[in-house]
């Protein structure tokens, strides 16, 4: 199975900047223990309240995993509040 390669996007409602961001940071350390999971790191954008996700996956079967997940889950209710529309999330190819 090809490895899975994503781009998420969120955007903090304004004045909920700071809340998005501490909620997305305490993924970090759960997803990485992921048995699938090769690279998951957030970046913070020069536009303000703006957050990205790079994340490289084993498989489809580790990333349907980590979708399912407890912190994950817990995640995507603890921003509802928080974003700007929606977490985008891009799947992505390497163009050579």
């Amino acid at each position: 199975m090809p490895e899975i390669r994503i781009i998420a996007r969120a955007t903090a409602r304004q004045g909920k900047e700071e809340e998005l961001k501490h909620a997305l940071q305490a993924v970090l350390a759960p997803t990485h223990a992921e048995p699938g999971c090769k690279v998951y790191e957030l970046y913070a954008s020069d536009a303000p309240g703006r957050f990205y996700f790079y994340e490289l996956w084993k498989d489809k079967d580790a990333l349907d995993k980590h979708a399912a997940s407890p912190h994950f889950q817990k995640l995507r209710k603890t921003i509802v509040g928080l974003l700007d529309g929606e977490l985008e999330v891009n799947f992505v190819l390497q163009v050579e």
